[in-house]
């Protein structure tokens, strides 16, 4: 979900409006040992640095409500207790979440650049800015399948691009959950702390929009059942929210992009800032009428209910973080990430992907 101040693998992208109105645009060893112990030091010493950079990143399980009660200091992962093929990486910042995984989202489904292959430094920065956006804007919130991080990871092995430290602890996660083998059905979804630009109330709406996604991604009847509803559609009804997504800036020639978007949009994005029915050059009434369609026949399972259940409610406020907390530990420092008040301008539009 970005909200300027997330597709194969949908990331959502939400952009900010008024109500009813449409949508704008992370010395060596001493000389006096024998070569049989300086082997066996360096051996235990290479050991020693390897199970700690290979540290288990720690996984819970958690609902919606706790999550949006939450506020990251540092980087959370959970699994989401309905689904636990769906994993929740909750970042202390829209910057920390635009440095993980905005080159993901450029490869998987952003508008103007190649899906085939992995932009290097420059060409993402290049990208960016040439979107409007900043490294924090990218998205506001992400989604991705498994399959999709898989082929990025392999991909920009093999062309040999540059990651930063936040895209390899992404890929360190992958590699833990067994997501970077084939035939896997997962699917990551993220959000930002609440703080600057992100309201509580917005991170909720970032959050149910992304469940909706993950949903979409590990349960093939309900993929199913929007690619039924998508294909039910009037050619003008398809051309209406293609038009808006595409003035998001996700690539509109990505159908399946387009349709997972239209229900997460559609259903699960009841706030006018996000999107109604101006957005998509509807009257309220066209657009209830579309979304009580969909939800009437709806498959039931665990995300059925949060098609018509209200948001929960918000926290009033968010604890600050303390300036030490970040999302990476370096030994015993700490490499501070964390999103301050005011360090992140508010742009016309929001998108949540």
């Amino acid at each position: 979900m970005e909200e300027r101040p997330g597709n194969e693998d949908d990331t959502v992208v939400i952009r900010r409006m008024p109500a009813a109105v449409p949508v704008v645009r992370r010395s060596f060893l001493s000389a006096g040992l024998g070569s049989a112990a300086a082997l066996l030091l360096a051996a235990g010493f290479g050991a020693f640095w390897w199970q700690r950079r290979a540290k288990l990143i720690p996984i819970g399980i958690a609902t919606e409500a706790k999550i949006d009660q939450t506020q990251p200091c540092e980087t959370i992962v959970t699994y989401l207790a309905p689904d636990k093929s769906v994993v929740v990486i909750d970042f202390p910042s829209l910057l920390s979440q635009g440095l993980t995984l905005d080159r993901v989202a450029a490869f998987v489904e952003k508008a103007d650049v190649p899906h085939n292959r992995v932009l290097d430094d420059a060409a993402l920065r290049a990208a960016i800015a040439a979107s409007g956006d900043t490294i924090s804007s990218y998205y506001y919130g992400h989604d991705y399948r498994a399959a999709d991080l898989a082929r990025f990871f392999a991909l920009a092995q093999s062309e040999k691009i540059v990651l930063n430290p936040q895209e390899l602890w992404l890929k360190q996660l992958l590699h833990q959950l067994g997501w970077l083998q084939a035939g896997v059905n997962g699917a990551i979804i993220t959000l930002p702390a609440a703080g600057g630009v992100v309201s509580p109330e917005m991170r909720e709406v970032i959050l149910r929009h992304e469940i909706s996604h993950g949903a979409f991604y590990t349960v093939p009847k309900y993929r199913h059942y929007t690619e039924q509803f998508w294909a039910s559609l009037t050619p003008a009804d398809r051309a209406a929210f293609t038009g808006f997504l595409g003035r998001q800036g996700y690539d509109t020639s990505l159908t399946e992009l387009m349709l997972n978007e239209t229900q997460a949009y559609l259903i699960f994005t009841r706030d006018p800032r996000f999107f109604n029915a101006a957005a998509i050059g509807k009257t309220e009434a066209e657009v209830n009428q579309l979304r009580q369609g969909f939800i009437a026949n709806m498959p039931d399972f665990w995300l059925t209910p949060l098609a018509t259940e209200p948001l929960p409610p918000a926290p009033q406020s968010m604890p600050a973080c303390p300036a030490e907390q970040a999302i990476l530990a370096v030994g015993r420092k700490r490499l501070c990430l964390c999103y301050h008040r005011g360090g992140m301008a508010l742009t016309e539009r929001s998108t949540i992907s």
